[in-house]
């Protein structure tokens, strides 16, 4: 229950921090991780609690599409982080293609697989933001996206 809370309190917080103080990329990693929460919620809500020992349809469409953003803010933010939050739910959805592909796998690495990357996440956008506070003061405004 204590992984719960913690997960809450850190997400509500670097979001505040990443929506008042980051640029484009922080903000727009924010959302997408606070919408999946907000969607988990949904998900939760219309289907029941998660059984760890099959795979879970709703967290599947819901990490596909998280992963399909993340990807898309990795490859255009003017910054190198987004690609570690890319990362981290690249492992997500190997957790997911694991136990599809092995049903017997153990419900704790089917857990730790698609529940831990998000404690990365929200550390490396809170780093990531920090970062960018840090640049923006060093240098000033700065462009947010490469499009080359």
């Amino acid at each position: 229950m204590s992984y719960i809370w913690l997960t809450r309190i850190l997400l509500f917080a670097v979001v505040l921090v990443a929506a008042r103080k980051g640029g484009e990329p922080e903000r727009l990693t924010a959302a997408v991780l606070l919408s999946t929460f907000v969607l988990d919620l949904v998900n939760h809500a219309v289907f029941g609690d998660p059984v760890w020992y099959a795979v879970n349809p709703g967290h599947v469409v819901i990490d596909s599409w998280a992963f399909c953003a993340l990807l898309s803010i990795a490859l255009y933010a003017n910054r190198g982080w987004p690609l570690l939050v890319g990362a981290g739910q690249m492992i997500v959805m190997v957790g997911h293609v694991a136990k599809l592909w092995d049903l017997t796998m153990a419900r704790r690495a089917y857990w730790v697989l698609t529940q831990m990357p998000f404690l990365l996440q929200l550390m490396v956008l809170l780093i990531g933001t920090v970062a960018h506070m840090n640049r923006e003061r060093r240098i000033g405004p700065y462009q947010c996206w490469r499009w080359a």
